[in-house]
């Protein structure tokens, strides 16, 4: 069965994280995000067209083609017919998600719209490799939810407690990192960062009772909501929330004469105990929540999903906490995801698998996106004016391995695109963490804030030298847990130490990452260093990198950035221009 699965929508300003992706009998075969193809990031209003097109044309196909479309939010519909508890089949909106002038039909056809935590919940329970979990979501909204808890065995995910948007923790730390001058869609993930500089100096009135099942709000919060003449919306909950900070949490409310410019340029110091704050309240009712899915099903296996299981630190506590077995997070556990969850919800509803108890193998990785021909890529090397330099897997260990122990910073472009928001050793900065420097100058680069932290790709059987913990491989495999580094080894590798001496690390697998992980290897063997520095290959304000050009651009105009890898081809800044192809590979 080939089902399209997709999310995003042109015509509404705020949708964001458009992605497509193809799911023929179970399986992954090819997704993409609409970021990557727009440059713009989270392609916020700007559906998901692009992504769709080249999903479809990666394998030759066209929506007659497909058995079904499936979409990944339930939208409010006049007409459709009834297909699960969870899916509503329609072709009302088919004109407006998929233009005919775009796609070529007459006919619309029809969009099975899946439920969107129930999308959430799909992708990470059928990828997870368990026959059984507790599945949790935890994002700003879906249909007028928040949080979701589900029990998931075989074929079946079933619902079992919901709680509205009044309650939303994506809506909460989306407001707090908006607060400190972060962001509100790049907030999050830059405020966890930010929380080990603070202390938790004042509490947070925001709680969850694992007995009762209750939430609990400030109650000022909680009056504004009771007085508000229509229930309020996740935007009205978020603003709300950042009034309520503004007000009653230190800095308290500044009239900012040029905008959010200047909270930015405000001294970090101010907001790294609000952070702490923030950051402590979310594990607080994250690790509550769990108890109560705990009590609830009775399970060993636990599944997150939705933006709030992006938080490495979260989940590492849920992980130590041992409430269950083991863990699983989908690595674009964001909206992105929910185009697979859909497609993988349906493939799962109108074709079992038989048996029902029959689990799917554990995601090897998201690398589910575009690569290019030798052609294409020494067609952009002479473009950019240099020699495209072609070398054996041997030869290119060897010299990127010599590289990185010479402290040269790597543009290490190969393989497939990967699907979400984490870089795993195929878009990827790579260097020399032995010197604090590093951090320094891979920040300049990125034109990120200097106190972000760096994370690490370390060789899988070599982890526990050089980090503590369980380092489950349902997180570390997808860099969405945190670790302790031992502290013999934090003098060693000081570029991947964070404040509170924890790295977000990455578990990189010889049969899984084949050439990535012998570069590492060639590494370790060169310094006694298992692990190189690892972050995404993008530049401030851009999605990761897609296309040869975009990495190739990079390279040109980043001094710092001395070698540059696109599959087989390497290049350093000392080659002169020139056309000639140089072929190392016999």
């Amino acid at each position: 069965m080939k089902i399209l699965g997709f999310i995003g929508r042109s015509d509404i300003p705020l949708a964001h994280d458009g992605s497509a992706s193809l799911i023929v009998d179970h399986k992954i075969k090819f997704a993409l995000e609409q970021e990557r193809l727009t440059r713009k990031r989270y392609a916020e209003g700007q559906g998901c067209f692009d992504a769709t097109k080249v999903c479809l044309d990666s394998a030759g196909l066209h929506l007659s083609d497909l058995d079904c479309i499936a979409y990944g939010w339930l939208e409010d519909l006049k007409s459709g017919s009834q297909v699960s508890d969870y899916v509503v089949s329609s072709n009302e909106l088919t004109p407006i998600l998929l233009p005919p002038e775009q796609f070529g039909y007459t006919e619309p056809p029809n969009i099975h719209f899946v439920k969107h935590h129930y999308a959430h919940a799909a992708v990470t329970f059928f990828t997870s490799g368990f026959d059984s979990a507790a599945v949790l979501v935890m994002d700003g909204q879906g249909e007028g939810v928040s949080v979701s808890l589900f029990h998931a065995k075989g074929n079946t995910i079933d619902l079992i407690e919901t709680y509205p948007v009044d309650t939303s923790l994506g809506m909460f730390y989306g407001a707090a990192g908006a607060r400190s001058g972060l962001g509100w869609h790049s907030g999050p993930g830059k405020l966890m960062g930010l929380a080990p500089f603070g202390q938790v100096r004042e509490s947070i009135d925001f709680h969850f009772d694992p007995d009762t099942g209750r939430f609990t709000l400030p109650a000022l919060l909680q009056k504004a909501i009771d007085d508000s003449p229509t229930p309020p919306t996740a935007s009205d909950i978020g603003m709300l929330w950042l009034n309520y900070f503004e007000d009653y949490h230190y800095p308290y409310r500044q009239t900012w004469k040029s905008g959010w410019e200047s909270v930015k340029a405000y001294h970090v110091a101010h907001y790294a105990d609000f952070a702490a704050s923030a950051q402590h309240t979310l594990e607080t009712i994250g690790h509550n929540l769990v108890k109560r899915l705990k009590k609830l099903t009775g399970e060993k296996n636990l599944v997150l999903s939705g933006g709030c299981a992006l938080n490495c630190t979260m989940n590492e506590a849920l992980s130590r906490q041992k409430i269950f077995d083991n863990i699983y997070i989908f690595p674009a556990a964001n909206d992105a995801g929910c185009s697979i969850g859909a497609a993988l919800a349906l493939s799962h509803l109108l074709d079992p698998l038989d048996p029902p108890t029959a689990p799917l193998e554990r995601l090897p990785s998201p690398a589910f996106g575009s690569t290019y021909t030798s052609d294409a890529i020494i067609a952009a090397i002479k473009d950019y004016g240099f020699i495209p330099e072609k070398l054996s897997s041997e030869e290119l260990i060897e010299r990127v391995s010599e590289d990185l122990a010479a402290d040269k910073i790597v543009a290490w472009f190969r393989g497939q695109d990967e699907f979400g928001p984490r870089a795993l050793g195929r878009r990827s900065f790579l260097a020399n963490p032995s010197h604090r420097e590093t951090l320094g100058r891979l920040n300049h680069i990125k034109g990120r804030e200097t106190w972000r932290p760096l994370a690490p790709s370390v060789l899988c059987e070599k982890a526990k030298i050089v980090l503590e913990g369980p380092l489950d491989p349902g997180l570390h495999r997808y860099m969405l847990g945190t670790a302790t580094i031992r502290p013999e080894w934090r003098t060693k590798i000081p570029a991947v130490v964070h404040v509170d001496f924890t790295t977000r690390s990455h578990l990189v697998e010889k049969d899984q990452d084949g050439i990535y992980w012998s570069l590492i290897d060639r590494f370790y063997q060169k310094t006694g260093i298992p692990l190189v520095c690892n972050t995404s290959l993008n530049v401030a304000g851009q999605p990761l990198v897609h296309k040869p050009e975009e990495v190739l651009d990079i390279f040109s105009t980043q001094e710092d950035v001395q070698t540059l890898v696109i599959e087989d081809f390497y290049l350093t800044k000392s080659e002169t221009i020139g056309t000639e192809i140089v072929d190392r590979t016999h």
